[in-house]
């Protein structure tokens, strides 16, 4: 009696013939040449972790040719976009260094057993160039208005006040200043803090340290009416004008406290030379006025108009053949 079941003895030879098939054509599989894929134009990327020196040019050769050894089934899984050489340079003595190009910098996507072959060239050349810090002031801007009846105290409080910037000295030899991006007032009604970038547009190449901190002070609005002001005409030309109106009230605007202490002793209402230079004698004219003896850049005039009317006085002469003129024109009537 067999000790073993029928579901094992039956069929036993075929099973046993599928079995020594089976490691057939592993040993084959086995046994099979590793095939080689050539991969042209992989990049060469610099890693360079000494900070005084950066890039000034592409590597040359920008890209090298990498051989792949390995199974079939890997080199065809072998994602040949991602193939890049990563040179990490430590250490940098010279502004032009030579590279001898080891196969363990080869990266890429794929299976693990891949190999890399052969690198050609073997050698590429690095530019570099080097950079230096400076300290360089920040400014910001600012947009929108506070909420009615609030107004900017003063200036903006920023911290840090400069930023460290990093680059080579004729890249910042033409840098006075970074400007961060605009903090907006809109809706302020008391002081605050933000968090603003900076604003590297056009600085491309340069490095930078964090954001910074602006306070914005903000206060409530005061308005402090003034008596009328003369209007005056500056220079010579001011000679037979005729000024309507002669004066005008005015209201200076801004924070309480640089409102109520400001001096504005020194206001004055003030129509150019240029404006009325040519105006001729008899002619009217409406003209533009400005405002000076407010040197607090956060006050702020409020005015009824911007502008007057001017009249030059006929000249004498002018008013003598006016008036021969018209006795002429009498006399013929008669």
């Amino acid at each position: 009696m067999s000790v073993l079941p029928a579901t094992v003895t039956r069929n036993w030879t075929l099973k046993l013939a599928a079995i020594g098939l089976s490691v057939f054509l592993w040993a084959v599989v086995r046994a099979e040449p590793p095939d080689r894929e050539v991969v042209t134009d992989v990049p060469i990327l610099v890693q360079i972790g000494d900070l005084d020196w950066r890039e000034a040019a592409p590597p040359e050769p920008a890209t090298v040719q990498v051989s792949f050894v390995g199974p079939a089934g890997e080199i065809i899984r072998l994602d040949r976009q991602s193939a890049a050489v990563r040179i990490p340079l430590e250490a940098v003595s010279t502004g032009d260094t030579t590279v001898t190009l080891r196969r363990d910098w080869v990266v890429f996507d794929g299976a693990g057993s891949l190999v890399v072959d052969d690198v050609v060239p073997s050698t590429v050349t690095i530019h570099l160039e080097r950079t230096v810090v400076r300290a360089i002031p920040v400014t910001v801007p600012t947009v929108g208005r506070p909420r009615t009846g609030f107004a900017l105290a003063g200036p903006l409080s920023v911290s840090p006040t400069v930023v460290r910037v990093r680059g080579t000295e004729g890249e910042l030899a033409q840098v006075d200043s970074i400007r961060a991006q605009p903090v907006d007032l809109t809706g302020l009604s008391a002081s605050t803090r933000r968090v603003a970038s900076l604003d590297t547009t056009g600085l491309e190449g340069l490095s930078f340290t964090a954001d910074i901190e602006v306070t914005i002070p903000i206060e409530e609005a005061l308005d402090r009416p003034l008596p009328p002001i003369d209007i005056e005409v500056e220079g010579s030309d001011a000679t037979g004008l005729e000024i309507t109106p002669t004066s005008l009230p005015l209201t200076v605007r801004g924070p309480d406290t640089r409102t109520a202490r400001a001096d504005l002793s020194q206001l004055r209402l003030i129509v150019s030379s240029e404006s009325v230079r040519d105006v001729r004698p008899g002619e009217s004219r409406r003209v533009p006025f400005r405002v000076d003896g407010i040197v607090d850049p956060f006050l702020q005039v409020i005015m009824a108009t911007d502008s007057v009317t001017v009249r030059r006085e006929p000249s004498t002469a002018s008013a003598a053949d006016s008036i021969d003129g018209g006795a002429v024109a009498q006399g013929g009537s008669w």
